[in-house]
């Protein structure tokens, strides 16, 4: 008998030391796992209010760590192309792309950044792919209606940027993109009325003489500059199609 509970005694020990590490491993690892997620938490919040330099160490961390983390890989890609880092950005997107291809922020990172590097033929396709896989969502349709008046097509840019208002009217910059498509396109009153209904009178103002001066029209431009100037003289800046 002694010899049955000397072995009982070890046995039940090391049956609790399993248990118990078993459990504190799950609770380290549901520790970890939340860590992370305030990680990324806290990196998208950097990025959402403009401090993307203090973005970068834990985008990094996060990728070295989970270097399959799509999201994480987006925005890494997006904080340095808005660094002007353009080649690190574009190998940083195009490997969120190769892992998860129908990740619609990553096509329109990645698009955004080929229309900034002036490639806008490569840059349509993403710009598409976007608007496909995210329907309702009205930024991506004024970035393709941005990057066809960019690559010199402003009728074709009206259609997204019509789709964009129609799907939130707040996305003012899409007001300012179709008000230049509409003027590009020749539809001088349809501009006009684009830029009144989302922009100020001075700025409206500003960018129909914008548009006079395209085309040759040197007397308007200057006469509206001057009622922009009479309206507000301290403005020094004429908001311009934008994404």
């Amino acid at each position: 008998m002694r010899g049955f509970r000397g072995t009982v005694v070890p046995t039940c020990l090391a049956v609790l030391l399993v248990i118990g590490c078993g459990a504190a491993n799950k609770h380290h690892k549901q520790i970890a796992k939340e860590s992370e997620s305030l990680r990324s938490e806290l990196a998208e919040l950097y990025v959402a209010k403009g401090a993307r330099e203090a973005a970068l160490p834990l985008l990094q961390k996060i990728i070295a760590e989970q270097p399959k983390n799509v999201r994480a890989r987006v925005l890494y890609g997006s904080v340095l192309r808005d660094a002007g880092l353009f080649p690190q950005a574009e190998a940083q997107l195009r490997a969120a792309l190769a892992l998860d291809e129908r990740r619609a922020d990553a096509h329109a990172a990645l698009a955004i950044l080929l229309d900034l590097t002036a490639r806008h033929k490569l840059a349509l396709p993403h710009h598409l792919r976007a608007t496909k896989l995210a329907p309702g969502v009205a930024d991506y349709r004024n970035n393709l209606g941005f990057s066809l008046l960019s690559a010199g097509k402003p009728a074709a840019a009206i259609a997204p940027l019509e789709a964009a208002l129609a799907l939130d009217p707040s996305v003012g910059q899409a007001y300012a993109n179709l008000g230049f498509a509409y003027g590009y396109a020749g539809r001088f009153t349809d501009a006009e009325r684009a830029f009144r209904a989302g922009l100020g009178e001075v700025a409206t103002l500003k960018n129909l003489a914008l548009l006079h001066d395209e085309r040759g029209d040197h007397d308007s431009a200057a006469a509206l500059r001057e009622r922009a100037a009479a309206l507000a003289p301290d403005t020094s800046s004429t908001p311009e199609q934008t994404r």
